[in-house]
């Protein structure tokens, strides 16, 4: 980088920081203040944050790289996230909103018992940090690694330390603000890279997306690496657990200031993913036509020095290092929560006071922290820092799936089957290691998705031939088409055409719908 490259990526790490102790130094009232800052997120805050704790440098890096190898089918973890986030917005946002919910394992509490709740809280901790939590770390270091030649393992703690800080210092306002800013630079960045490809290459869009099965997003299910039927696990399991169940995501979801400005947030995360894909997978197809003889997790370091003039090159780096500090703060955030409220508040010290509570959850933001950063190298053992995140992702992914979609549809789902479902995670965290090992050579989805069909109907069975234990709660926590419709208080707020919910989640699906009729 140049010296106004170096003046850039410095300056936005000061504004960061202003940001970062600016929203975090107000005294907070409670604990769900400080974890939630409940009631107080605006749609805007809301989806910005939403794209922050969604986007890292698994996408910058990973994506990149994995699109470099494959081509534009790569998209559909972008594109695909339609049907997921069509049912964290009409089937769970009304019970996490009206239910006042803080945690995801106290909502499977109110579904079915403490004991379903203490164990997601603990699978949902361990995927936090072996999978999230590392795999963004490790990442990070990478990026650092080959951008300015740190030591892998230094540049692996200046962000952790560097991302936690803030977390503990200001809980979830701090989070949401620096996300805000986060969020708007590196799509910034990655849709720059986009714009500056389609002027360089020549043949523009027609030829960086290619020809043949890399310019496709539907490819058969005989395909090696992504076929049409592992893609329907990724939209009907990875994601409805990535954005219905995953606190990570719904943190800022839960601390919206009412129903409505929850809803319109999600739909303008939805339309933002829109946009992230051109910023983080169509630079892997712009440096395939450059050089198509690079590593693939070097593409997007190699298209930006590549493509990116001196005065730009600071505003792009910045906008990849904040995608990585804003993910590592929404996972420990998220995992502080859950650890403080489903472990700590339950068993360890019942009567805590929200002084304790806040104190309790800086010090397991740090505890996390750690343990996470210490297990981050083990992403080196799976070739694409993309193939960590997915592969580990659609086999736990399954089970809670399974478990938050079945209970809130279907009324005999018990607690005991619930508890069974989810006592099969752990297996499901050994699984692709396992495949490695054994050197199995069918596609992975394709696997997951055999596990998928093979739980559901377990799923069913147990649910049919246990009886209830009597602490279920069907009666209440039980989707009903009539909870689509927002409360009587709000539905003012959504008479006008331009805040009309049902307008804009109509104007995100037929959004979709056009990207796969011109791409498929």
């Amino acid at each position: 980088m140049g010296v106004l490259d170096i003046v850039i990526f410095t300056s936005y790490f000061i504004i960061l920081i202003t940001i970062g102790f600016w929203s975090g130094k107000k005294k907070h009232k409670n604990a769900e203040d400080f974890f939630l800052a409940r009631g107080s997120l605006k749609w805007y805050v809301i989806g910005f944050a939403i794209i922050a704790a969604g986007i890292s440098s698994e996408q910058f890096l990973g994506t990149v790289g994995f699109a470099y190898s494959h081509g534009i089918s790569v998209a559909n973890w972008e594109w695909l996230n339609g049907p997921s986030i069509l049912i964290l917005i009409l089937i769970f946002v009304p019970f996490y909103l009206r239910r006042k919910v803080v945690t995801m394992p106290q909502f499977l509490e109110m579904r079915y018992d403490g004991r379903v709740r203490s164990l997601f809280a603990i699978i949902t901790i361990l995927t936090y940090i072996l999978i999230n939590l590392a795999g963004v770390i490790f990442s990070g270091g990478f990026a650092l690694n080959i951008l300015f030649g740190v030591n892998l393992y230094v540049a692996i703690w200046t962000m952790a330390i560097l991302a936690g800080l803030f977390t503990i210092w200001g809980g979830m306002a701090t989070v949401a603000w620096t996300n805000v800013f986060q969020s708007v630079l590196l799509l910034g960045g990655g849709l720059l890279v986009f714009i500056l490809g389609l002027i360089e290459v020549p043949g523009g869009l027609t030829e960086i997306v290619g020809d043949g099965s890399r310019s496709h997003l539907i490819l058969p299910a005989n395909d090696e690496n992504i076929p049409w039927t592992g893609l329907l696990v990724l939209a009907f399991s990875t994601n409805v657990w990535y954005y219905c169940t995953n606190q990570t995501i719904n943190q800022s979801v839960l601390g919206a200031k009412n129903e409505w400005h929850a809803k319109l947030g999600i739909i303008f995360a939805g339309l933002l993913w829109i946009l992230i894909a051109f910023a983080d997978v169509f630079p892997g197809l712009i440096a395939f036509v450059l050089n198509s003889n690079i590593q693939p997790d070097s593409a997007y370091p190699y298209v930006v020095n590549t493509l990116v003039p001196s005065g730009l090159k600071g505003i792009v780096f910045a906008g990849l290092c904040g995608a990585i500090i804003s993910t590592i703060e929404a996972v420990i955030n998220a995992s502080s929560t859950i650890f403080t409220y489903d472990i700590y508040k339950r068993f360890l010290k019942k009567d805590v006071n929200d002084r304790q509570m806040i104190k309790t959850g800086r010090i397991a933001s740090g505890v996390i922290l750690v343990v996470g950063a210490i297990w981050a190298p083990m992403v080196l053992k799976f070739g694409h820092i993309f193939s960590y995140f997915q592969e580990c992702w659609a086999f736990v992914s399954i089970p809670v799936a399974v478990v938050f979609v079945g209970g809130i549809l279907w009324k005999k789902v018990n607690s005991k089957t619930a508890y069974i479902m989810l006592l099969l995670s752990f297996p499901m965290f050994a699984i692709p290691y396992l495949l490695r090992i054994l050197k199995v050579e069918m596609n992975v989805f394709n696997i997951a998705g055999l596990f998928l069909v093979g739980f559901i109907i377990v799923f069913i069975i147990t649910s049919l031939f246990t009886k209830s234990s009597g602490s279920e709660k069907e009666s209440t926590i039980i989707w009903r088409p009539s909870m689509i419709k927002l409360p009587e208080g709000l539905r003012a707020m959504n008479r006008i055409w331009y805040r009309n919910l049902f307008f804009w989640g109509s104007v995100m699906v037929a959004s979709y719908i056009l990207i796969y009729i011109i791409f498929w």
